[in-house]
């Protein structure tokens, strides 16, 4: 689409990311139809490697405790990424929060979209590193988009050099790594994009 969705925050420092793939249905109701099912694939979060078939990287959608939730997500919830190909140890996983959720529909204009914005996060269990990671300024923001006959799904990052605590505990951990915390390629963000269009 020409415009970044409104819930993209500001780029002010490190690298910035837009990835965008789409279609085109064969009429107005068939966009519509398939606007609902990318809206509901990207809402599914602990099927996102199933879509995209074949992500080096896990994702599974929790609650304010870090325990695995088996619904569609919500604004508040955590997002556990795994990109310890398996390594279901503490520690080996990264952590995201849902900060916005939006949906807009604009029938004049035959245009709606769905957004949901990612923060970094500290596992929900160690509210104390939360201070820590409110410092970063990367996000990560989905968007699946429809204009008349045409659908879009994009992912933007951003800010996506600022620095955060690489363990579990934050504060007792003094490493830090690089806030591309959700660990996929352009190409594997292509796939993902592609994936919640089928």
């Amino acid at each position: 689409m020409e415009q970044t969705h409104y819930l993209v925050p500001q780029q002010n420092a490190g690298s910035e990311k837009d990835i965008t793939h789409s279609a085109e249905g064969r009429s107005v109701e068939d966009a519509e139809d398939w606007f609902v099912d990318g809206k509901e694939r990207l809402l599914d979060v602990n099927n996102w490697e199933r879509y995209a078939q074949g992500l080096p990287v896990a994702f599974h959608l929790a609650d304010g405790h870090g325990k695995p939730l088996n619904r569609r997500a919500r604004r508040g919830d955590h997002i556990r990424i795994d990109a310890s190909g398996g390594n279901m140890e503490e520690g080996s996983f990264d952590w995201a929060t849902i900060e916005a959720m939006e949906y807009d529909d604009y029938p004049d204009d035959s245009i709606e979209t769905f957004a949901i914005r990612l923060r970094p996060a500290a596992h929900p269990q160690y509210s104390d590193t939360a201070a820590l990671l409110q410092g970063s300024d990367a996000s990560g923001t989905f968007v699946i988009a429809r204009r008349g006959k045409k659908i879009f799904a994009t992912y933007h990052g951003r800010n996506e050099l600022a620095l955060i605590p690489a363990g579990p505990h934050g504060a007792d951990d003094t490493d830090e790594v690089p806030a591309c915390w959700l660990g996929l390629s352009d190409d594997q963000w292509t796939d993902l994009m592609k994936g919640l269009l089928k």
